[in-house]
């Protein structure tokens, strides 16, 4: 069974030290950021097939509302909000080399 399907699944060892998008600090909740351990109860959201909001955010027990619905409208907002922020502050993405 994978761990793409939506279903909450216990974080293992192996997941923890596992180089989430190239670094083994990047497992944590996309919505608070909270880094998970062992032990932690862990959710993907799948958000692959919205145009404004993509990626598949992991989410945690405390954010999770269990709804898929309102946890996709969440990140959609979570995008729109980076978005925006990404527009008023152009100048510190071009010249950080992070606008690629």
């Amino acid at each position: 069974m994978s761990i793409l399907n939506g279903v909450p699944f216990i974080a293992t060892k192996e997941h923890v030290n596992a180089p989430w998008s190239g670094n083994k600090k990047n497992f944590r909740c996309s919505y608070c950021g909270y880094k998970f351990k062992i032990g932690d109860t862990v959710r993907f959201i799948y958000t692959n097939d919205m145009n404004t909001a993509p990626g598949n955010p992991l989410v945690c027990s405390t954010c999770d509302t269990g709804n898929n619905e309102e946890m996709r409208a969440l990140w959609n907002q979570k995008w729109n909000n980076f978005k925006e922020f990404k527009k008023a502050n152009w100048w510190f993405f071009k010249f950080s080399g992070l606008d690629e």
